[in-house]
């Protein structure tokens, strides 16, 4: 597993910044986009792979 920091724009709000855990850069956007839909949010324009962290508290 490797950690990933994602951003997400969204229509209403600044962007969200936060820490997944995926196999690959691609199944990163998959994980924040689940993740986003388990909270609610609706209004995500776009999902950006910032890069690649050590851990998820970087």
């Amino acid at each position: 597993m490797s950690f990933y920091k994602v951003k997400v724009q969204r229509e209403s709000n600044t962007p969200r910044v936060f820490n997944v855990s995926a196999k690959k850069s691609q199944d990163a956007v998959l994980v924040a986009a689940q993740s986003l839909r388990e909270e609610g949010i609706t209004d995500a324009k776009g999902i950006e792979i910032l890069g690649q962290i050590n851990s998820l508290r970087d």
